[in-house]
């Protein structure tokens, strides 16, 4: 687990050239010297600007794209807006939903925060598997516990008392020296077996959250599969109805592998007065949104959705985490209205943002003066044709017209049957960030999800400006 969530991504965000260091292939190479040389020879902003407001509009009536297509786009250092459509239109915006369950914990939870898992004692053969939120446990850590639990177990006598089990008559006995039956003439002598030790209860504390409920606006079929149950405990790519138990069942057979045998045996909250055996910490706050952001990973956004709302007070259900993600966007100084934020994956058809929101938010994100807690979250996004959902074996910026800004774009991709959402930032002709947001509603369903996906790399492809003017756009007009 540590080595996937330590996957380097964009360590290239700002810098000059998009070369990629994990990148061998010729055709990659010759992307990246194309790119160089583009920048080398940069437009003025002015110009820039110029060219994507002149472009983009004669490019978002691609019929893959459809009619319900919301556009924001802005120049990330002067904030100047370049181009927008439906821009404050409130539209389903699928897991670019996670860029606000993302920015919203790096504020209120702060990115070096580690969730903690921990084991109590209430009494003599009982162990509590208290769950606190770490959406990155998993066995390695549970087994650590484990090994740490048994050894506090039995350093403080904390075993089940042995039991003395009934006297009994066996079925056969051996009587001078000869093997017989038991019967009701000749009975076979009574035997005191030896003392036993109970094995170790072990209970699950999974109470932090609520008790799960559908998610607001979910298909029937998203769960297990797509998005569990939320719990405050679970193992990170476990997909079950009650992932609670079934960590407790992998902590159980640590138990039993370090020597204490143990049986899981239901749920209890832990009481105040119960003894911290052992406890493991998961990855920071900033590790885990990289994970998130990279593979779109459901689970770890509702879980984080849940921490923001317990922090500031809220209950560990949807509705606290909604009402926790409005106030802390609220108190960041963007304006809610119009916005449902039912869950915090993005898989709710019943959530609404909108692209102006989208870029407001990933301004302020930039700035980590004002908003050191966010330094971490431009190097998380996935990049265009390199990284994550992003990646080139996923078919984006991987076509003509778009495939000459792979490595320049920095973005989270949200991904429905009818909705299709891209946001984030690119580099423009002049070498400086633009801030975009794209989301797709009812897209049409004559074409399939990935071109109407790379008909939207090829807009943030024109907004990068390399694919520039064609014979059938015309020049942009000068001066």
């Amino acid at each position: 687990m540590r080595s996937v969530i330590a996957l380097s991504t964009a360590a290239l965000v700002l810098c000059a050239s998009p070369a990629l260091a994990d990148s061998d292939s010729l055709a990659e190479r010759a992307d990246a010297a194309a790119a160089s040389a583009r920048l080398t020879a940069r437009v003025s902003s002015a110009q820039a600007n110029a060219a994507i407001a002149f472009l983009v509009p004669l490019r978002v009536s691609d019929p893959r794209i459809g009619d319900s297509f919301g556009l924001d786009v802005v120049d990330a250092s002067s904030g100047e807006p370049i181009y927008s459509r439906m821009a404050q239109t409130p539209l389903r915006p699928a897991s670019n939903m996670k860029i606000i369950t993302a920015l919203t914990a790096l504020k209120v939870l702060g990115p070096s925060t580690r969730m903690t898992t921990d084991a109590l004692v209430p009494q003599k053969g009982a162990v509590i598997l208290r769950g606190g939120g770490d959406t990155t446990l998993g066995v390695d850590e549970l087994t650590r516990l484990a090994k740490a639990t048994a050894k506090h177990l039995k350093a403080n006598s904390l075993l089940p008392d042995l039991v003395q089990p009934p006297d009994y008559r066996p079925k056969t006995c051996t009587v001078d020296g000869k093997a017989r039956k038991s019967t009701t003439k000749k009975p076979c002598p009574m035997v005191t077996p030896a003392k036993k030790r109970p094995a170790v209860k072990v209970l699950i504390d999974d109470s932090l959250y609520a008790t799960p409920q559908k998610g607001p606006g979910w298909t029937d079929s998203y769960q297990p599969y797509i998005a569990r149950p939320v719990r405050a405990l679970g193992r990170i790519g476990v997909y079950q109805w009650d992932s609670a138990q079934e960590a407790g069942s992998v902590f159980a057979a640590a138990l039993r592998s370090a020597g204490v045998k143990a049986r899981t045996a239901g749920r209890q909250q832990a009481p105040d007065s119960a003894t911290v055996a052992a406890e493991v910490t998961g990855d920071t706050v900033a590790a885990q949104v990289r994970y998130m952001l990279q593979v779109s990973e459901n689970n770890i956004a509702e879980m984080l959705y849940r921490q923001v709302a317990v922090e500031r007070g809220r209950k560990g259900t949807f509705k606290g985490g909604r009402l926790a993600a409005r106030d802390t966007l609220r108190e960041l100084g963007l304006d809610t209205t119009g916005l449902r934020l039912m869950d915090g994956s993005g898989l709710s058809r019943e959530d609404r943002l909108t692209p102006r929101l989208l870029t407001d938010l990933l301004a302020l994100a930039l700035d980590t003066t004002t908003h050191p807690e966010f330094s971490s979250f431009v190097d998380a996004l996935p990049v265009g044709g390199r990284t994550g959902t992003l990646s080139a074996g996923t078919g984006r910026f991987t076509t003509s017209p778009s495939k000459c800004a792979a490595g320049q774009v920095f973005a989270k991709t949200g991904s429905l049957f009818d909705t299709i959402g891209l946001s984030g930032y690119v580099k423009g002709a002049d070498g400086e960030l633009k801030i975009f947001s794209a989301l797709v509603n009812d897209r049409p369903q004559s074409y399939s999800q990935l071109s109407t996906r790379q008909a939207v790399d090829g807009i943030v492809a024109t907004v990068n400006g390399c694919w520039g003017p064609t014979k059938k756009t015309g020049q942009p007009p000068t001066g």
